[in-house]
């Protein structure tokens, strides 16, 4: 066997085995704090029976924020946002799926939604409105945003939900998720829920419930650190699914 095939097999055995190892962490990481919810009086049971009806499965639009020419907020280091971004709803998806949940993602690659190549302002038009119509195609979903932060400080950490103020479910889907985070993993975050302004275009014209999870700080080093790792990524991705959950399970997509 030639070095080259040897170096070709070498890489292809490697890539294999992170696959595995990732693979083998996601089933970690439900077993373990599956177990932890038990403890806590939090029984993890589907959100739909086997019998239910496809046509009542709750739906979740997953998004992504940013993605393809659209970086986000980049940390002095040089990470960006978007893949980070990524990976997190990537795993929010895998936990939902896990509880009978129907999953759409705006985006499962490092792409943009942009149909237009024109200027930079042009084809970020274009990629929200896309998003957008994510929602109005789906009159019965929610909408959960994933980003991060960055601010001209390093003090700022921590995580902190957005909701629109176009319908009172949002607010109490946030709320939800917020509390989760708090509850489960950044037990001294004091950051509190905080109506979208006006120039969050997505929550600004969102046509269902809406949030966008602002999952840390760029700017903060301790916050940098844990956001770069596949295992905070995935806590992270717990909580959000669990205050989804909980959300769906007190009936709040249907009004009541």
């Amino acid at each position: 066997m030639s070095f080259n095939n040897f170096n070709f097999l070498e890489k292809k055995n490697r890539f294999c085995y992170n696959i595995f190892i990732r693979i083998c962490f996601i089933f970690t990481v439900l077993a373990v704090l599956s177990l932890s919810l038990i403890a806590n009086g939090k029984i993890l049971r589907p959100v739909l029976s086997s019998s239910s009806s496809a046509d009542t499965t709750p739906v979740v639009i997953i998004d992504a924020g940013h993605g393809g020419f659209d970086g986000g907020a980049v940390a002095n280091d040089g990470t960006s946002e978007k893949n980070i971004n990524l990976s997190i709803a990537k795993s929010v998806k895998a936990f939902l799926s896990f509880k009978g949940v129907k999953v759409l993602m705006t985006r499962d690659s490092d792409t943009a939604l942009n149909d237009s190549e024109d200027k930079i302002k042009t084809k970020k038009k274009s990629d929200m409105q896309n998003r957008l119509k994510l929602m109005t195609d789906n009159p019965d979903a929610l909408f959960v945003s994933i980003h991060l932060n960055k601010f001209t400080t390093s003090n700022a950490s921590g995580a902190q939900i957005f909701y629109s103020g176009n319908l009172s479910r949002s607010e109490k889907l946030g709320e939800n998720i917020r509390t989760s985070i708090v509850s489960l993993l950044q037990k001294e975050n004091k950051r509190t829920l905080k109506l979208a302004g006006k120039n969050i275009f997505l929550l600004k014209n969102a046509t269902v419930p809406a949030v966008i999870v602002e999952c840390g700080f760029l700017s903060n080093q301790s916050d940098l650190a844990l956001l770069k790792t596949y295992e905070y990524q995935s806590k992270l991705a717990f909580c959000i699914s669990d205050g989804i959950i909980n959300y769906l399970k007190c009936g709040e997509l249907n009004g009541y």
